[in-house]
C-alpha cells in the first residue's frame, strides 16, 4: 500500500515538475541498460565532482568576504579528512558569479586552490543582452578570473580554457525569457572564448532541461533558442563536434519510494545513503567506456552552507569511500576540468585507472601552483620558467611559488617577477618593484636556504655551469 502510494504521489509530481521533457530518454537509457551495472565488476572507476553556483552575498560587504573565508576554511577541514584512490581529498569547483566581481572573495578561492582543494570557473546571471553584449562580458570576465590564476593554463603559452555554468539554467536562452539571457548563440560564443563545457545540468521542473538526460554530448548551436536540448554523444573512437560540451549530472527516478534524484547538494536535498545507488544507477559514462563512471553534483555551497559543510557532506564521503573501497571500485574526488579531462581521455580509447587522465587535454590553471595577492597575469609557466606581470600593484605583496625554487616573495610593491631554472637550480631571478621584500631560494644550490631580505629591484643571476648543476 505504502509503495502504491508513493507511486501515485510521484505520478503527480511528474506532471507538476514538466518531467515529460526528459523522460522519454530516461526509459530509453534505462531500458537498455537492464538492473544497472556494479561496482567492482562492470564500474571500475567512478569519477565524483562537485559544481558550485557559487553566489557569496553582494549586500555584506567586508562580512560577505569573510563568509567567504569562513566557507573555505570549513570545507578545507572536512576534506582533509577523506581521500581518494589516488590520495586526493574532495574537490570543489566553484564556479564564482561573475556578475558580482569582488576581488577579495576571488583572491580568498585562488588561495584554497593552490592549497589543492578544487578550482575556479565561470558562473553568470545575465538578461536583455545580445550576442556582442554576451561575448564582451564573457571575454572581460575571463581576463579578469586570469589575473587571480583562474582559468589559465599553467603552460609555457598559458591558454583561456574554462567551464561555464548558467544562472537562473538559462544557458542559450533555454527559458525562452529575455531577462535571463536573450541570447540564442551562447554555445559558439562560450566556445570561442575557450570554454571547453557546459556544467549547468540537469534543471530539474524548468523549462531549460533538455530532453537529453545522463549524458556527456556534443551540443551545435542554432539559431533557436536551447540549441543543446540533443547533440552527439561523446564515444570511444568518436571526436570532437558541434560548439561545446554538455556535462550532465544525474537524473534517477526511485519508483519504490517516489522519489526523484536531480543531482542537488542543497539545504532542501538533503543527503542519505540510497541517493550513491541513484547516482550510479543514472549510468553517466562516454559511451564505449561504462566502467568509468561520472557522478556530477550541483550546489549552492553559500546558500547551503549549513548543509553542505556539516556532518551530512562528512557522511557522503565518508560513505562513499567505504562504498568504493568494499567493491574494489577506484574513487577519484575530481574537479570540472578533471572529469573533461578524463571524458577525453575515455573518448581517445585510454582505459585502465581513470585517475592517470586528470590533465589529458586541458593542463591545470596557473593558481594550482601559483598564488598572488596582488591582480597579476602569468605569461609563462613551464618547469624551467615562470613569468609574472603584476596589473595592480600593491605594497605589500605576497606570492607562493610551489613548482618552482622560489618559494615565496613577501612584501615590497612588486611589479614584475621572472624566474628562470634547470635541474633544481635557478640561474636568473629578476624582482622589478619598489622598496624591500624577504625570499626564500629553494634551489639544489640553497638547500632549505632561510630567508633573507632584498631590495627591489633585485637580480639574482649565477655561472651557467652552476644553473645546470655543474
Amino acid at each position: 500500500m505504502k509503495t502504491i502510494l508513493n507511486i501515485t504521489r510521484l505520478i503527480g509530481r511528474i506532471l507538476r515538475w514538466n518531467c515529460h521533457v526528459w523522460l522519454p530518454d530516461y526509459f530509453r537509457k534505462m531500458a537498455a541498460q537492464g538492473e544497472g551495472r556494479k561496482l567492482g565488476t562492470e564500474i571500475t572507476d567512478l569519477i565524483f565532482v562537485v559544481v558550485d553556483h557559487f553566489e557569496p552575498s553582494r549586500r555584506e560587504g567586508e562580512r560577505g568576504v569573510k563568509r567567504v573565508r569562513e566557507w573555505c576554511e570549513a570545507f578545507a577541514g572536512m576534506a582533509t579528512r577523506h581521500r581518494d584512490s589516488d590520495g586526493v581529498a574532495p574537490q570543489h569547483s566553484w564556479f564564482y558569479r561573475y556578475d558580482y566581481p569582488n576581488d577579495e572573495c576571488v583572491r580568498i578561492l585562488s588561495e584554497f586552490v593552490h592549497k589543492g582543494f578544487g578550482e575556479i570557473d565561470f558562473h553568470l546571471h545575465h538578461g536583455n543582452d545580445s550576442p556582442e553584449s554576451f561575448g564582451r562580458t564573457i571575454d572581460e570576465g575571463v581576463r579578469w578570473f586570469n589575473e587571480f590564476g583562474a582559468m589559465r593554463t599553467a603552460e609555457k603559452s598559458p591558454q583561456k580554457r574554462f567551464a561555464y555554468i548558467a544562472g537562473n539554467w538559462a544557458l542559450d536562452n533555454g527559458r525562452r525569457n529575455a531577462a535571463m539571457s536573450g541570447v540564442n548563440t551562447e554555445l559558439s560564443i562560450l566556445g570561442d572564448a575557450g570554454c571547453y563545457a557546459d556544467f549547468t545540468f540537469p534543471a530539474f521542473s524548468v523549462n531549460s532541461q533538455p530532453s537529453t538526460v545522463n549524458s556527456i554530448y556534443y551540443a551545435t548551436d542554432t539559431p533557436e533558442p536551447k540549441s543543446y536540448d540533443t547533440g552527439v554523444a561523446m564515444r570511444v573512437g568518436g571526436s570532437a563536434s558541434g560548439d561545446l560540451v554538455i556535462f550532465e549530472g544525474p537524473l534517477s527516478i526511485d519508483w519504490t519510494r517516489g522519489y526523484i534524484e536531480y543531482a542537488a547538494l542543497e539545504s532542501f536535498t538533503p543527503y542519505f545513503r540510497r541517493r550513491i545507488d541513484l547516482w550510479i544507477k543514472a549510468g553517466i559514462c562516454v559511451v564505449g567506456r561504462p566502467e568509468w563512471l561520472f557522478v556530477k553534483l550541483h550546489t549552492h555551497g553559500m546558500q547551503s552552507r549549513e548543509m553542505f559543510l556539516g556532518e551530512s557532506m562528512d557522511k557522503l564521503h565518508s560513505e562513499l569511500e567505504e562504498v568504493c573501497a568494499t567493491s574494489g571500485c577506484r574513487l577519484h574526488y575530481a574537479t570540472a576540468r578533471e572529469a573533461y579531462n578524463i571524458a577525453k581521455a575515455a573518448e581517445a580509447g585510454r582505459e585502465g585507472d581513470a585517475g592517470r587522465y586528470r590533465n589529458y587535454e586541458i593542463a591545470r590553471p596557473v593558481n594550482r601552483g601559483f598564488y598572488s595577492n596582488a591582480r597579476a597575469l602569468v605569461t609563462c609557466y613551464a618547469p624551467e620558467r615562470i613569468t609574472v606581470e603584476v596589473r595592480q600593484p600593491r605594497d605589500d605583496t605576497r606570492m607562493l611559488f610551489s613548482e618552482h625554487p622560489l618559494e615565496f616573495l613577501e612584501g615590497g610593491r612588486v611589479t614584475h617577477v621572472d624566474l628562470a631554472c634547470s635541474q633544481g637550480y635557478i640561474h636568473d631571478l629578476r624582482i622589478e618593484g619598489e622598496g624591500e621584500c624577504r625570499i626564500r631560494l629553494n634551489d639544489r644550490g640553497n638547500p632549505a636556504g632561510a630567508a633573507i631580505m632584498v631590495s627591489l629591484p633585485y637580480n639574482y643571476r649565477v655561472p651557467a655551469d652552476r644553473a645546470l648543476g655543474g
